[in-house]
């Protein structure tokens, strides 16, 4: 070989090489971002499912509140409570250490029973106006003071009467809370208080990452913890960069944080951002959003009040990008043909694998969002679907009726002397006679009719393509078998029965219309002597 051909040789060969390793690095940088798309899509993912469990989490605490508050005893303790601290003077008012022990002694077991199967941390009433601590039933030797400035939902909730729900600062504990108005028994109209029900994050994290096998933690701004005035019970884990840890899944969170403040410029907004960091114990892949409490929600407050982190592990992923780029370079050196083919090859068994992880990644957060959603829309008590479940499909239902004259009924019924039942079998009994009611009414309905909770021991069924006829001897149906088979366990005799209004879908309702109806029929039916059915007449009465 001439040197004019070594020249050239070697000229061809440079040539050859640093195309190949231009393709290398253009297939380097097109892997990185293959991955950090991928990586971004989980960590929009598994913002989703924790958005969804939080929103799960607020909607059962609301509705524990709901379901004490419209306890007839709590309902008379706090109106006698209100009365008292007004400065009513009357003979006949309690003092008020005295109506707080009846309403610690009426809450106390549905208290330990919230404590142990929904994680309740808080069971606070308050009075109005504002927010005055009349009884923590988790601290029932604190009360009496003012938390205006702390708690904002209570504030809102006793100068409108709408329940709320929303994440809130508080003296001791950050709390999930859902607070719901509380009205006096004798006078439904009547607001006399508000209901605080709440949990911690801690409850909400431990459960959702376990689900997703990601660590999840939730950190606060130190100014804001100090302006709530915060007493914790345990020495708290603050950062350099002035944050408050509320609570966190992992013991290496410290390494995240620290890693965290390398990177200045990223700055989590409520959209959420992935990015790769490295931590002392390997990298990892942290996605974070805001955090906004209810003010800040409410007030549209700037910059918000924290954020949540998720991250995993990020060696596997690593170390398949660095594989597959140092097989390229390998391929590049030994033969120039070959390359692009096992390149190619490479790439998409790669991508591959990478999809097949990210799909079923997004099928089991899928299943995970489908069951918190069931059990979101479903009554734990009775297994009937919850009244605001109930509401929008009858909304649904309204809307469909309206446009192409769709017959459709609704069925309201109660049990019949249900009070009694409680009062002389205890509420534990009530709750059986309701569980097994709410199967009876499951049984007995289509595939598309639905049977809602209402509340109490109220009743709603909406059966689309039924007239007023098909829906009495529906009606009918039902209240003959629960006669025959609900009874008082113990107290064979001492049978259950129930009362039912039927109300047909008349042209130009509006919801509370169509329900106004089948209640003055359902109130006809216990006028007339109960366990009967009665169909609401065209004018709307019965």
């Amino acid at each position: 070989m001439t040197k004019t051909h070594y020249r050239i040789f070697l000229a061809v060969s440079l040539t050859l090489l640093v195309s190949e390793a231009i393709f290398v690095m253009i297939n380097y940088v097109s892997d990185k971002e293959a991955l950090q798309t991928a990586l971004a899509q989980k960590g929009q993912q598994s913002q989703k499912t924790f958005e969804v469990a939080l929103s799960t989490t607020l909607d059962s605490m609301s509705q524990l509140a709901t379901f004490v508050a419209n306890s007839p005893d709590v309902q008379r303790l706090l109106n006698e409570a209100e009365r008292a601290t007004a400065g009513n003077s009357g003979g006949n008012v309690m003092k008020p250490d005295d109506i707080r022990a009846l309403l610690y002694e009426a809450v106390s077991p549905g208290w330990q029973k919230m404590t142990k199967e929904y994680q309740v941390r808080q069971l606070h009433f308050h009075l109005g106006p504002g927010s005055n601590s009349f009884l923590r039933v988790h601290k029932p030797e604190k009360f009496g003071d003012n938390m205006d400035n702390l708690r904002h939902l209570v504030v809102d909730v006793n100068r409108d009467g709408q329940p709320r729900q929303g994440f809130e600062l508080g003296r001791v504990y950050a709390g999930l809370r859902g607070v719901v108005p509380v009205f006096s028994f004798s006078d439904p109209t009547k607001q006399v208080g508000a209901l605080e029900v709440g949990t911690s994050f801690s409850t909400l994290i431990e459960s959702l990452s376990s689900a997703i096998g990601y660590e999840v933690a939730i950190v606060i701004r130190k100014e804001r913890v100090d302006e709530a005035v915060w007493k914790r019970p345990t020495e708290p884990l603050i950062s350099n960069c002035g944050c408050f840890v509320e609570a966190s899944s992992s013991d290496n969170l410290k390494e995240v944080l620290a890693a965290r403040e390398n990177k200045p410029e990223h700055h989590p907004t409520s959209e959420g951002r992935t990015i790769i960091l490295k931590t002392q114990s390997g990298p990892i892949t942290l996605t974070e959003f805001a955090l906004r409490d209810y003010i800040g929600i409410r007030d549209k407050h700037e910059p918000p009040l924290g954020r949540v982190m998720i991250w995993q592990p990020a060696d596997s992923a690593l170390q398949g990008l660095y594989h597959d780029t140092w097989v390229n370079i390998v391929y590049a050196i030994v033969v120039f043909i070959l390359i692009e083919l096992a390149l190619y090859f490479g790439m998409h068994l790669a991508m591959s694998k990478l999809e097949a992880t990210i799909k079923s990644r997004t099928r089991d957060i899928r299943t995970l969002n489908v069951k918190l959603e069931e059990m979101a829309n479903k009554d734990a008590l009775t297994g009937v679907y919850s009244r605001r479940y109930l509401m929008e499909r009858v909304r649904q239902e309204l809307n469909r009726a309206s446009r192409g004259e769709y017959p459709a009924v609704i069925l309201m019924l109660d049990v019949d002397h249900f009070k009694q039942i409680n009062d002389n079998w205890g509420h534990q009994t009530g709750d059986r006679v309701l569980a097994k009611l709410g199967r009876i009414m499951m049984e007995h309905a289509r595939n598309y009719d639905v049977v809602g909770r209402y509340g109490g021991e109220e009743f709603a069924i909406l059966i689309p393509g039924a007239n007023e006829k098909m829906g009495y001897q529906i009606a009918e149906k039902l209240r003959v078998r629960v006669a025959e088979e609900i009874t008082i366990p113990g107290s064979e005799d001492s049978i259950i029965t129930i009362s039912v209004g039927v109300a047909g879908y008349k042209k130009d309702y509006r919801q509370e219309d169509w329900f106004a109806a089948a209640d003055t029929a359902l109130y006809a039916a216990k006028r007339a002597g109960r366990n009967r059915v009665i169909v609401s007449e065209p004018d709307g009465g019965a």
